[in-house]
């Protein structure tokens, strides 16, 4: 039995011995993945954090998919949607949504769907013993429609050998690149939907149109109690959105307008430093930046941004959306559906998503049910 010293001596031959195996392995990986068509940088990151060449039996997973295969991406797909789109906190099938959604025809024919509204009574009645014959007053309904479109995305892939090139699963970047852009393109729709041809806008500071103005027309605290005393004011009126016993309206800004309110305001951040609880767990709070007399405040990039207002064509400005309730409705046809197809003889495949839907913003006698332009001056960050 050696003693101890002879032990000694030969650790550290044997912690050479591992350190060069160590070497050999990695340079084994590094050259499979150079000889599976990997750039030198690709393959030495993909050696260095262990992970080895596809290999075996890719080729039979890339084929077109089996019936329950793609059931289970299609899922798969329509679970994650909803996370992504970010006017979902806001849409739902009951009055109290900014987006009322329409199920009618999904399950039946057709393209369109109408809504009606009806205006509430305007007369002041009678009193005493007046007589109230031929007196009455007439509902007066209005009618707005939904018209449904389809949209699709898809992707192909190269071929059965390019994938074996690969570390990663290209299904589920398949699937992932394409259930972002289904869920941009319909914020993008609704977005568009809401801002064309406004009916009302309220304008920054003293000005009354684009053209007026200033660079200093920043969003501010004053001005969103000014879009919300025009909402209470609009006929119709435009009704706020219920959480619990409160209502909040909701503005949606600009990346700049934002930078702005919280500059060159210094009431909004002291508000937001002493706001208490106010049922933050509502969906309609969820990604807020604030809220401020009773209107919650949204930022997303989609926001419509001027580089032209002024009097000198040269202020840049944003057009903001202001919204109550049932300001749009949404109405599907069909659910987002996965499609895997194969093509030239099985060596590639094609994925697809796509959907029936249509979006508009609800206008009765030419006039915006419950949506305000709010345009102001921006900084340009």
């Amino acid at each position: 039995m050696p003693d101890g010293d002879a032990l000694a001596g030969r650790r550290p031959v044997n912690g050479l011995i591992r350190t060069l195996l160590g070497w050999l392995g990695f340079w084994l990986v590094l050259v499979d993945h150079l000889g599976h068509g990997a750039t030198p940088l690709t393959a030495w990151s993909l050696t260095w954090h262990g992970l080895l060449p596809i290999a075996g039996g890719a080729d039979s997973e890339w084929a077109t998919g089996s019936a329950e295969a793609v059931k289970k991406w299609s899922r798969e797909a329509w679970v994650e949607l909803p996370k992504l789109i970010y006017w979902n906190k806001f849409m739902g099938r009951g009055l109290n949504n900014v987006i009322q959604v329409k199920e009618e025809l999904e399950s039946t024919s057709g393209d369109q769907v109408t809504f009606s509204f009806i205006r509430k009574l305007q007369g002041a009645g009678v009193t005493g013993d007046s007589d109230l014959e031929d007196q009455e007053e007439e509902i007066t309904p209005s009618s707005d429609a939904v018209v449904l479109d389809q949209v699709r995305q898809a992707i192909r892939l190269k071929g059965l050998l390019s994938e074996r090139r690969t570390a990663y699963s290209q299904r589920s970047a398949a699937k992932e690149l394409l259930t972002t852009w289904l869920a941009e393109k319909i914020d993008a729709d609704i977005f568009a939907a809401l801002d064309s041809s406004p009916s009302t806008a309220v304008y920054a500071g003293t000005a009354t149109s684009t053209a007026t103005l200033t660079a200093t027309d920043y969003l501010t605290t004053a001005f969103l109690t000014k879009m919300k005393t025009k909402a209470k004011k609009a006929v119709p009126k435009i009704w706020p959105v219920k959480v619990g016993t409160k209502e909040y309206y909701i503005y949606i800004a600009a990346p700049d307008q934002e930078h702005d309110l919280k500059v060159h305001d210094a009431s909004w951040s002291q508000a937001q430093r002493e706001a208490q609880m106010r049922g933050d767990d509502n969906p309609v709070f969820e990604g807020s930046t604030g809220v401020w007399d009773g209107v919650i405040v949204h930022i997303h990039e989609d926001i419509a941004l001027s580089t032209d207002w002024g009097s000198g064509s040269n202020v840049n400005g944003a057009s903001g959306i202001f919204v109550g309730r049932q300001a749009g409705a949404w109405a599907w046809g069909s659910r987002p559906r996965w499609v895997e197809k194969s093509f030239d003889y099985d060596n590639k495949t094609g994925f697809a998503i796509g959907a029936i839907y249509g979006v508009t913003k609800a206008v009765f006698n030419s006039v915006d049910h419950a949506m305000i332009s709010g345009r102001t001056a921006r900084t340009s960050n």
